[in-house]
């Protein structure tokens, strides 16, 4: 009995081992797999955009110049947003660095004060000073208490003058940080002026690249052609992606996410709210063509939100779109949301359904601020309202 039953202790505990183990070799695994997943997704989309942008470099000069001027304004968008987090946390630091200045400088004051009051007090008590009481026919035991109480208020003055002299370096060094912090921060200030020229500049700039795309397709005939080429670009780049991800299957569904993309009819979560510009099904600029999806308004800068949990497939500009980001979901589903003036993600991350993806802008040459919003099934275009919720 004795042998079998350790047998079965050591198998235990044998397990009791090698089990968090290989839970951890497993986590790695999975680890390293994801990440090595994420730079196939990554590789498979960067070939794909260099196909694309191969495909668009025949686009008119107005187009490309459009485009340029509004990658200038997202790089300064962006630019700014950073600056303007450490303009906030340089400020942070400067608060933090005069509050403890002015801690050092209180406690100086009460270090003056507590000697001002032994001095006082030495004064008082021994104004004829220790010799005066040797010499003196008074008590012994009086002399020798008096002598002990000189002595110490000799020593606890020097403390007190150490003391000082410690805060008063103490109040030296943070009046050092204060400027050395506010020096930065006045720097970073310059910077972010600076910034906001260039961003006022490339806004001109964008201007008058639009005029002059305006200008070069005034012709009804020459509208109806761009809007085809744009139709043409998110086909292609659908078609692109789609085989490029091939290789790449997405990762499960997110726990939160239980149903598949096609269940997910007349519940999808809106990215903004706002009024509709325009409707799926509407006519573009008076011509055959048809808008292809939702065009709600909207203030520049306002929160885009992905109506579903997904991969991101595409972050990048096309004509009309602008900066466009493109997610993939399940059984060969896209949503697609354009005219952003920022991202807040990039090609292969795996979003959840509500989180901010990018920021509101009117690229794409447009003069209103909004998203634009299209639901695809593989290249085909769905209609939005059917998707989403009340």
């Amino acid at each position: 009995m004795f042998p079998l039953r350790a047998v079965a202790i050591g198998l235990l505990l044998a397990f009791a081992v090698s089990a968090p183990l290989e839970a951890a070799n497993d986590t790695a695994t999975k680890l390293k797999a994801g990440s090595e997943d994420l730079n196939r997704v990554r590789a498979k989309i960067g070939a794909a955009n260099q196909s694309i942008d191969r495909d668009r470099s025949a686009q008119s000069a107005q187009r490309q110049a459009v485009e340029t001027a509004e990658r200038k304004i997202a790089e300064s968008q962006a630019q700014l947003k950073k600056l303007a987090a450490e303009v906030d946390e340089q400020d942070t630091r400067l608060r933090a660095a005069q509050a403890s200045r002015a801690a050092a400088e209180a406690r100086l004051v009460q270090a003056r004060e507590r000697l001002a009051r032994q001095v006082r007090s030495a004064y008082v008590a021994g104004q004829s000073g220790s010799t005066a009481l040797l010499l003196s026919q008074e008590e012994p035991d009086r002399i020798g208490r008096l002598l002990t109480y000189f002595d110490y208020l000799n020593r606890a003055s020097a403390r007190n003058m150490d003391e000082i002299n410690a805060e008063i370096a103490a109040v030296s060094a943070e009046e050092a940080k204060v400027e050395t912090e506010r020096a930065a921060l006045q720097k970073l200030q310059t910077t972010r002026q600076r910034a906001l020229a260039e961003l006022e500049n490339d806004r001109s700039e964008r201007k008058k690249a639009v005029a002059s795309l305006d200008a070069k397709i005034a012709d009804a005939g020459e509208k109806v052609k761009a809007l085809q080429s744009s139709e043409k670009e998110i086909q292609a780049l659908l078609s692109k992606l789609r085989e490029a991800l091939k290789a790449v299957p997405a990762p499960a569904r997110p726990s939160g996410s239980k149903n598949p993309f096609p269940k997910m009819r007349g519940v999808l979560a809106w990215p903004l709210r706002g009024n509709i510009l325009a409707n799926y099904g509407d006519s573009k600029s008076d011509s055959r063509l048809l808008w292809k999806g939702l065009w709600i308004a909207a203030s520049e800068g306002a929160p885009v939100r992905a109506s579903a949990a997904g991969r991101v497939a595409y972050v990048g500009w096309l004509s009309s779109y602008g900066l466009i980001v493109v997610i993939e979901h399940d059984k060969g589903f896209f949503t697609l949301y354009g005219h952003n003036a920022t991202v807040a993600t990039a090609a292969g991350e795996q979003v959840a359904a509500g989180e901010v993806i990018a920021a509101v802008g009117n690229t794409g040459g447009y003069e209103r601020s909004g998203l634009y919003f299209e639901v695809r099934r593989g290249t085909e275009p769905q209609d939005p309202r059917d998707w989403l919720g009340p």
